[in-house]
């Protein structure tokens, strides 16, 4: 009886033992079921980390200005930051942001091979990771002025994260031969997009072309928001729009260029008239108004950014319209003048807005080539590093004011290989 009773005792051992049901643990996400999961969550990263940046590279640049009552806000808009900000202000969660996307990615891509092994490869899930990991890099280098190349990496300077990035996209579109027809379809157009616009910032100007040209009309790449959780929302629809805040706007100095009739009872749409033909109406840079109306500071007329008018609206990551742009740019490079306005008309008339002649010189072509990227771009987070790239900060914004955004306090203090009192940028205008 004893041994009997022994027996049951011993063969009952962990019955009592009743595990958490809502416990998930790292190995949990070893599992082919799960796997896509960890690959779609890399990519949301993204996704709200874009968002991020699009909010602090607009505040910078030319297009909206702070109307908030926030300080590190006006700091960014007015031009006061500077390399070893004392502060993390707003632009270095961001930073943080895109450099947790990049991480999540690679880790993705390390659990992937584990779990797949042999059919790593096969699987789009790799091609996913691996187009996040390459995007983070080309966001950080058009965005910040420095940053790490790797995970605990020292400072590096913005143009390094180009090639970086184009290297990665390449791995990408050499995956995307081996995956299913109809996963080719979608991911070979979204990394030739992604490699045409790092090229063209690296000055690979004739791969960017023929990665530009190789994209189908129509194409279009969004990072995708919802109302709901917080990190589900876009950060510009809460803050470029009345309909939630009016803590960013229509920077003043485009204010007179406003075409709409606007009233004190309602909130009206209007746009900004074409560069090219004042009396035009161009529906790419439509703003929301109402009349008298002021931002949050109560100090500046308020515009809003329609297209950002909810916090559910979705933001273009990249697309065949700005395949045209870098086709066009690097025609310009080259002199080639018509071509270049040929490509630029796709999307002008695409609009219904005439199509403009051939620039006559280097400087016209310049001029109509960045009024177009602006058009096309509008509040897409692109027009500051446009501005710092052809060195027209100080001519557009003013003198002494950051090219570009500095690096993350957060990632200065944190990273083992980086010291305050080692910036090298922002370059002032």
């Amino acid at each position: 009886m004893l041994i009997a009773a022994s027996l049951i005792v011993t063969g009952c051992s962990g019955i009592l033992e009743v595990e958490d049901p809502q416990a998930f643990g790292d190995a949990d996400l070893n599992s082919p079921v799960i796997i896509k999961n960890v690959s779609d969550g890399a990519e949301g990263s993204l996704h709200q980390a874009f968002d991020d940046v699009v909010v602090v590279a607009a505040l910078q640049g030319d297009e909206i200005e702070s109307t908030s009552t926030w300080v590190d806000w006006e700091d960014i808009s007015e031009g006061r930051l500077r390399g070893d900000w004392a502060t993390t202000g707003s632009f270095s969660g961001p930073l943080d942001a895109v450099l947790r996307a990049r991480y999540a990615a690679q880790s993705a891509a390390d659990r992937i091979k584990a779990v797949l092994g042999a059919n790593a490869n096969a699987s789009p899930l790799l091609t996913q990771v691996t187009w996040v990991d390459g995007f983070s890099d080309l966001l950080i280098g058009s965005s910040f002025c420095e940053g790490p190349l790797t995970q605990g990496g020292a400072r590096e300077s913005n143009a390094k994260f180009f090639p970086q990035a184009v290297t990665k996209f390449t791995a990408a579109l050499t995956l995307v031969n081996s995956i299913p027809a109809a996963d080719q379809v979608k991911w070979r157009s979204v990394l030739l997009a992604s490699r045409a616009r790092a090229n063209l910032f690296a000055g690979n100007f004739d791969a960017a072309l023929a990665d530009a040209l190789a994209v189908p009309a129509g194409f279009l790449k969004e990072a995708v928001y919802a109302e709901g959780a917080a990190n589900q929302q876009s950060w510009t629809g809460n803050q470029f729009h009345q309909n939630r805040n009016r803590s960013g706007g229509l920077r003043r100095m485009y204010h007179s260029r406003v075409l709409g009739s606007f009233t004190a009872t309602s909130y009206t749409n209007g746009t900004l008239a074409d560069w090219f033909d004042a009396t035009k109406p161009d529906p790419r840079m439509a703003v929301t108004r109402k009349l008298n109306e002021k931002g949050v500071n109560n100090r500046f007329d308020y515009f809003g950014i329609t297209k950002y008018s909810d916090r559910a609206a979705n933001q273009v990551l990249i697309s065949s319209k700005e395949m045209a742009l870098i086709a066009a740019e690097v025609y310009m490079r080259k002199g080639d003048f018509a071509n270049m306005a040929t490509k630029l008309n796709e999307n002008r008339t695409a609009v219904g807005l005439a199509p403009i002649p051939a620039p006559g010189n280097a400087a016209a072509a310049q001029t109509v080539l960045l009024n177009e990227r602006m058009a096309v771009l509008f509040v897409e987070g692109q027009r500051m590093y446009d501005l710092h790239r052809f060195n027209l900060v100080r001519s557009t914004l003013g003198a002494d004011r950051p090219t570009m955004l500095p690096l993350s306090r957060s990632e200065i203090l944190a990273n083992p290989n980086m010291k305050e009192g080692q910036a090298t940028c922002p370059k002032l205008s």
